[in-house]
């Protein structure tokens, strides 16, 4: 039996042992998917994944250029988007891939040992070529899952600002937009983007934007929010502001900002009723 084969059919029964080594090292840790007293669904999960590892880098160390394959990669891509789905944090699968790392090597070195036919120059490369694929399969890892968080991110972050920029119709062409909290560049940005959009949407045609929720910005972002009045000018609309504070005002004027070209109310009440509509103030 060739050399090669022999490995592979070690490793295949090794395999469920160090699996089994693996697993028992697992601590109480509610927040990974690697905790011990979680469900026998994720344990076979883990099952599943670490024995399709096994085979794989066992696969790629027979290979006569002992190099990563698209195997090995494809499955080091997806550990990284379920681990980003499942909520585990990347230093805590780095540990596991630690973990796993010494417990397989340990399996090789017994196999080395026993196996005579292996000159001394061929089982150290051997081992070079094991440590120099599991440094392959950590960092594409580590780039899969980067990129994996980040769209993650990007996409909660797209869902916050739409759910605290939200377009409130009145009527069929009146609508509100209350700003609430800080805002930075890339909010105020998407502010922007999303307030145009909706109002060409909704066919809107006077648009009530509310800052009293908003402590204070900074000049980039006092900037981009009269950009937005000038904005809706363009496409039809008629902006209307409310809830200036002060220091917001100050920031205009420093600016050079036409106030007077504006249509603003001291209050969201006022402006409302500026537009026709009837305020009860009786309980």
């Amino acid at each position: 039996m060739k050399t090669k084969d022999k490995l592979m059919d070690y490793v295949r029964l090794q395999s469920d042992e160090i699996i089994r080594e693996w697993l028992d090292m697992r601590e109480v840790d509610p927040f990974s998917i690697f905790n011990v007293n979680g469900s026998q669904e994720t344990e076979d999960k883990l099952k599943e994944e670490s024995g399709s590892f096994i085979l794989c880098i066992t696969e790629a160390l027979i290979q006569s250029d002992k190099r990563i394959s698209q195997k090995l990669l494809d499955w080091s891509e997806a550990i990284a988007r379920d681990r980003v789905n499942d909520g585990t944090s990347i230093d805590k699968v780095l540990d596991q891939f630690q973990r796993f790392r010494s417990l397989y090597f340990q399996s090789m070195k017994t196999w080395l040992m026993d196996h005579g036919d292996l000159h001394l120059d061929e089982q150290y490369e051997l081992i070079g070529a094991y440590h120099s694929i599991f440094d392959e399969v950590i960092k594409t890892f580590v780039l899969s899952y980067k990129t994996h968080y980040e769209n993650r991110l990007k996409d909660q972050m797209g869902l916050i600002n739409e759910l605290s920029s939200p377009i409130i119709s009145l009527s069929e062409t009146i609508a509100i937009l209350p700003i609430v909290g800080d805002i930075d560049t890339t909010r105020a940005k998407y502010i922007m983007e999303h307030a145009l959009e909706e109002c060409v949407q909704k066919e809107i045609h006077h648009l009530v934007v509310d800052l009293s929720a908003v402590p204070v910005i900074d000049t980039m972002v006092a900037q981009k929010i009269f950009e937005l009045m000038n904005t809706l000018t363009l496409i039809g609309v008629h902006p209307v502001i409310t809830g200036i504070r002060p220091a917001i005002a100050q920031t205009a004027v420093q600016l050079g900002i036409p106030l007077g070209t504006l249509n603003i109310h001291s209050t969201l009440i006022q402006a409302l009723k500026g537009l026709g509509y009837s305020i009860s103030t009786s309980q």
